[in-house]
């Protein structure tokens, strides 16, 4: 892992050196949008997972070969419609991008993004059962080699050809290469899987998973909007250049959210489980420790972000990649929100509720959208941020305590609010105490400022959290499993 974040750094800096900010930030948009498309497929993956839960539990590997069966198609059918959907956004491109802010042609680099993406999804319905065994290392290992290989690859392509259509070309076949890999190692593991349809699936799970489908819809079309939509106002309000900019600050965060959504991730499988239980007070403790656990990571990285990312991005790329620090606040804020939302999501998730909440995302992306527009032309960058953490809100404020903690954990709203708010204060005190402090040393050097920011991120928050929790419940669930794996691992 830390080796591929090296890499991936390493690439970035050729790559803007190289390139420069227009390759940069057309890479960030058509990434955005590529990834906007591709969120159906991450609306069909959380279905499909959820639904083989209880007939991996019973064993049933003619059900979970029909189940397969179905899947494959669907994915088909993704890949269909991303190809379809991105052919039709190709006549706006030029809305966004001057053909002018590169040398190649930007309808043949979009191409490139589009074929990428529709290859991939005919291999990785496969990865479902793996996920659903709770095997999912398996897959984080064949992605870890998938970006040792591109990253030296990348590098090595920018050094002796400049050629940012040899990178496309790359990322397709060492991506189609990774999914192959990993569904021949789901046949083998699995070789129930490759043979023929046995048993017919019951009425009443494919009526629960069109139901699924037919709320997951509505949050595709949202996710469409909130995700890709910032990316396609930045370029459009501010520039291609604007968008290289905050892409460098965006690969930091997203290399965290990354690492983190694996660690958190890795547990919605086991709560799918516990929820096939319907063991609401179980189910309760396990969201209170999660949410925990969740806001004591992302508050001490929020503020190691917030005061050492202006030092870093100046040792990595210079001081002119620098953007300003009430932005780089923003940011920070909008990991911190999106981070929190992961507890009560993997139940949401796990639970399959996609279907009773299907309108809520529409509200989240016209709210989004509206809010970013406007704000976008008051206050810059920042403004498109704000829109996002605004429509975020909704899913805070209305979405997660109506359909997910009231329903699955049989507790009262008011426990929601006061769980929320109690962790959101203590994130903001502990912000503006470790900025303040901060603020004299970022007047020293690069690498100074760097250190002592890092210093003071460890110190400050970690502190406090433990001063504060050291007797609560949670803390000490996390302190004996700590000591027990030590003590495991010492004999």
């Amino acid at each position: 892992m830390a080796i591929t974040v090296v890499l991936r750094f390493v690439a970035q800096s050729y790559f803007v050196r190289i390139l420069g900010l227009d390759y940069q930030g057309l890479n960030g948009l058509f990434t955005s949008i590529i990834g906007m498309l591709g969120i159906t497929e991450l609306g069909l993956g959380t279905a499909i997972v959820f639904n083989m839960y209880q007939y991996i539990s019973k064993n049933d590997t003619a059900m979970l070969r029909t189940l397969m069966i179905l899947y494959k198609w669907c994915y088909r059918a993704v890949a269909a419609s991303v190809l379809v959907f991105g052919l039709l956004l190709m006549p706006f491109l030029h809305f966004f991008v001057q053909q002018g802010s590169v040398k190649e042609n930007v309808y043949l680099i979009f191409l490139l993004f589009l074929l990428e993406s529709a290859l991939s999804y005919l291999f990785v319905y496969r990865q479902s059962i793996i996920l659903a065994n709770q095997q999912g290392y398996i897959i984080t290992l064949a992605n870890l080699a998938y970006n040792l290989v591109f990253y030296i690859t990348q590098i090595l392509l920018l050094i002796h050809t400049h050629s940012y259509i040899l990178i496309l070309i790359s990322v397709i076949v060492y991506r189609l290469i990774e999914n192959i890999c990993i569904s021949l190692i789901a046949d083998r593991k699995y070789p129930y899987i490759k043979g023929k349809l046995t048993k017919k699936m019951p009425r009443s799970l494919m009526k629960n998973f069109l139901k699924q489908m037919h709320g997951q819809i509505y949050h595709i079309t949202a996710g469409f909007i909130v995700f890709g939509m910032d990316s396609m106002i930045i370029t459009y309000f501010l520039g291609v250049r604007t968008m290289g900019l905050y892409s460098n600050y965006i690969l930091i965060t997203t290399t965290l959210t990354s690492f983190l959504a694996q660690l958190l991730g890795s547990v919605t499988a086991s709560v799918g489980n516990l929820l096939t239980e319907h063991r609401a007070k179980e189910s309760f403790e396990i969201h209170k420790k999660l949410t925990f656990l969740t806001f004591w990571i992302y508050s001490f990285i929020s503020i190691g972000l917030y005061v050492s990312m202006q030092p870093f991005i100046s040792l990595w790329l210079g001081k002119g990649y620098l953007l300003p620090n009430f932005t780089l606040a923003v940011i920070v804020f909008n990991f911190y929100v999106q981070g929190m939302k992961q507890p009560i999501a993997i139940f949401q998730s796990a639970a399959g509720i996609f279907y009773e909440n299907r309108h809520v995302p529409i509200l989240e992306s016209i709210a989004n959208l509206i809010a970013s527009i406007i704000l976008v032309q008051i206050y810059g960058l920042p403004g498109v941020l704000m829109g996002t953490l605004i429509s975020t809100m909704i899913l805070y404020g209305y979405s997660f305590p109506k359909y997910t903690f009231v329903p699955i954990f049989k507790q009262k709203v008011a426990v929601y609010v006061k769980e929320q708010v109690k962790y959101f204060v203590l994130f903001i005190i502990l912000f503006l105490l470790s900025a303040l402090i901060a603020y004299p040393m970022s007047k020293i050097s690069a690498w100074g400022g760097l250190i002592m920011g890092i210093a003071v991120a460890v110190i400050i928050p970690n502190a406090i959290c433990f001063y504060l929790f050291r007797r609560s419940n949670e803390f000490l669930y996390f302190k004996n499993l700590i000591f027990q794996h030590l003590f495991k691992s010492g004999r």
